[in-house]
């Protein structure tokens, strides 16, 4: 017989705590955020001793929120919440759907949940948890599920009620609140009808017109425009100091009066700063040019009422740094103002985040939780020359099918945490510092880049976004990084720079248009990744090779090079979106041989069934939640030898099958081909008659394209000419209409 253990010795229940007994336990407790802990007395508990992600919020608990009858049980199942253990077999019981110990969001929604229950409660005249029997909870259940929010939410709210049950059993002073009737007979009944899919899946793509643009800008404040902007920023920083620690001399003082007479008397502009709109003498830059302290030259100001001068005529306040950065082959300024040293170092870290953010696929907060050293340079080879970034050529020189093979593309890899659902592997905790990535994100050329401009002035091993160094107005009231909402209202401030920026350049091209989803924000990037790896339309900035190498590193095992084994995240994204790639290529093809085009290849009768039978995955999808999407898209994707891939780049299409496939290695067993690298004469090229016209068009581009460079380049653009138009003419020798073909 198994002993029963009395209940001082169970080591799951907790004792009462007094008034000033800490909210959080000493050994949970974050070092950094240790002075902001609260006692079990204490009206606002604050979260912030439990959280070490540097991007999110300092959660906090409001008790003044709570209805007064249900206030103190609450407190106490909240105190024994955040400091005690589930039971292992009341875990074990419920599987992933209950956790030990939780995200400090994530108990912050909890408790919540439970205030918003005890008002719920009030309003029916019950008081007291005991009085909330198991009918009670019924009723509760089916409000919820009625009150029109989404299921997933439901599901939490439910989940909610389901552990103030739980941790109540654990109290010194247990409330008596039954167990939710949801627990134990399912939860099914309680939630409402599933709709399409929520969360990161129910984000929109961001428009082309919008990405496009957004990108190009990004990738130049970083590789064109970034020497210029933090030697200028260096510059107005060294002014402002001098400004303020030069001291009161004669020198001083016969100078400024020398720069102000000379001003004055020409008739020429002051320099100016704008203050809530108006004209206003920039003292600090004033004193730092003339040597003068900031009193005399407020004297100064008085003395020769230059506030008036300067409203009736403002003028610049040029920074002495060369300026080597252009823009489309002009210079981009003639002089960097010192007003805008801090507004273009701003524009410049979003630009860093976009580039990261978007060329990465991860998620904001990995990438705001990234740190100097994070991408170290690869390790010198053999012949002790440290490994580089290279750029493949740009898309209109490569023929469809290179005459040889690629060298391999090196890279390097970013070491980074991920916070979303990390937890102990032993115990099943939530790690509030997070988890390294077990694979690190591989970083391509323009993302090391961006990289290496934070490092510049960013302190080894800190944070790439430190709010303390990038928003040092606010630094004493923050922790860690820049915040999401923070960056989002970055992002905002940055399109409106450019737009005004192309606009006074008179390049309407390269405006970023607002997206007919709404603001573009931090987490649209990670799909519209995706999206592009998957589709790659050859319109989006010069990068479509580079997706179509990133799909390439994202199914390569970690074993054989920088992949992943894992299909999660990013990866699953992309196999979702290139799911409903292959849906649209073959619903697209069908429909166009149902109007009479002709097709052509080694696997155009192959195409045919193909195409036919596609688009039912597309269909399929509708209803699902991401989980099962992403399921069904693996199941679509491994069947071999049907699933038809469009490739732009190389004008074709590819019935994909592994034992045909020529971009496939050796080595490697590739569920999907490596478009990036098609290789003439594969058994699964497929061609229409739309490509034979492209064929010809880029053929006609490239000989015109001759005519302006040097003989050797001319050459060989003739040279890929001729093979695209011998491509064109193999594909109407070939050709035959679904008519013609054999049943």
């Amino acid at each position: 017989m198994t002993a029963i253990l009395a209940p001082e010795a169970d080591p799951y229940l907790l004792p009462l705590p007094e008034l000033d007994t800490p909210v959080i336990p000493a050994h949970l407790v974050i070092a950094r955020h240790a002075h902001l802990s609260s006692c079990f007395g204490d009206m606002v508990w604050s979260l912030a001793p439990l959280i070490d992600n540097p991007s999110t919020y300092l959660f906090k608990i409001d008790w003044e929120s709570c209805v007064e009858c249900f206030r103190e049980p609450l407190r106490l199942i909240a105190w024994t919440f955040l400091n005690g253990e589930l039971r292992n077999s009341f875990v074990r019981e419920r599987a992933a759907r209950m956790r030990t110990r939780i995200a400090p969001d994530s108990a912050q929604r909890t408790v919540r949940a439970w205030m918003l229950m005890a008002h719920w409660l009030e309003k029916r005249g019950i008081v007291t948890l005991a009085a909330c029997d198991r009918a009670v909870l019924h009723e509760y259940g089916l409000h919820l599920r009625d009150a029109g929010s989404g299921r997933a939410n439901v599901r939490k709210q439910l989940l909610a009620v389901t552990r103030l049950w739980a941790f109540d059993q654990l109290t010194a002073r247990p409330a008596g609140i039954p167990r939710p009737p949801w627990d134990e007979d399912g939860v099914d009944d309680y939630l409402p009808a599933e709709t399409s899919t929520g969360g990161e899946n129910a984000r929109e793509v961001l428009a082309e017109e919008t990405m496009g643009p957004l990108l190009i800008w990004a990738i130049r404040f970083v590789e064109d425009l970034a020497d210029d902007i933090l030697a200028a920023h260096a510059e107005a920083r060294r002014l402002h100091q001098a400004a303020h620690t030069q001291q009161s001399t004669p020198a001083g003082r016969l100078a400024l009066n020398a720069y102000l007479t000379q001003r004055v008397a020409g008739g020429d502009p002051l320099p100016a700063t704008f203050h809530n709109g108006k004209p206003t003498l920039p003292r600090a830059y004033v004193a730092a040019v003339t040597g003068a302290s900031l009193r005399q030259v407020a004297h100064a100001c008085n003395r020769l009422d230059l506030s008036a001068i300067v409203t009736a005529s403002p003028g610049l306040c040029p920074l002495d740094v060369p300026v080597t950065g252009r823009i489309n082959g002009r210079p981009w300024r003639e002089t960097i103002d010192y007003t805008e040293a801090d507004t273009l170092l701003k524009h410049l870290v979003t630009a860093v985040f976009i580039v990261c953010s978007y060329l990465t696929g991860a998620r904001p907060q990995e990438v705001l939780g990234l740190r100097a050293g994070c991408c170290p340079d690869p390790e010198p080879g053999p012949d002790g020359q440290s490994g580089r970034h290279v750029l493949r050529v740009h898309p209109e020189d490569v023929a469809p099918g290179p005459d040889e093979e690629d060298d391999e593309e090196p890279h390097l890899l970013i070491r980074s945490h991920h916070y979303k659902s990390a937890t102990d592997p032993d115990t099943g905790h939530y790690l509030p510092g997070g988890a390294e990535r077990a694979v690190p994100w591989v970083a391509i050329t323009p993302v090391v880049n961006a990289i290496r401009v934070l490092e510049r002035f960013v302190p080894d091993d800190e944070l790439l976004f430190d709010a303390a160094i990038h928003d040092p107005s606010h630094a004493r009231h923050r922790t860690g990084s820049l915040g999401n909402y923070a960056i989002a209202v970055r992002i905002e401030d940055f399109v409106t720079w450019v737009n005004n920026e192309a606009k006074t350049r008179d390049l309407p091209g390269e405006t970023i248009v607002p997206d007919p989803h709404g603001r573009i924000g931090t987490a649209r990037f990670r799909r519209t990744l995706a999206w592009h790896i998957a589709r790659r339309p050859g319109g989006l900035v010069a990068l479509a090779i580079q997706y179509g190498h990133m799909r390439t590193v994202l199914n390569t095992d970690e074993s054989g090079r920088y992949g992943s084994r894992s299909r999660s995240g990013i990866h699953a994204y992309v196999d979702v979106e290139t799911a409903l790639a292959t849906a649209d290529t073959a619903a697209d093809l069908h429909e166009r041989m149902q109007d009479g085009e002709a097709i052509s290849g080694p696997a155009a009768r192959r195409a045919i069934l193909a195409a036919a039978n596609g688009p039912v995955f597309q269909g399929g999808l509708v209803g699902l939640d991401f989980v099962r999407k992403h399921a069904a898209a693996r199941r679509h994707l491994a069947q071999d030898g049907t699933v038809l891939y469009d490739n732009p780049h190389a004008l074709l299409l590819c019935l994909y099958k592994r034992d045909r496939a020529l971009c496939a290695k050796d080595d490697q067993h590739n569920d999907a081909p490596s478009l990036d690298q098609c290789v003439p004469g594969c058994g699964n090229t497929v061609r229409t008659d739309q490509h034979a016209t492209w064929l010809r068009r880029r053929a006609d581009d490239l000989d015109r394209k001759a005519a302006h460079v040097p003989g050797p380049l001319a050459e060989r653009r003739h040279a890929t000419a001729t093979r695209l138009r011998e491509l064109a003419d193999e594909h109407d020798r070939t050709r035959f209409t679904l008519r013609e073909s054999p049943t």
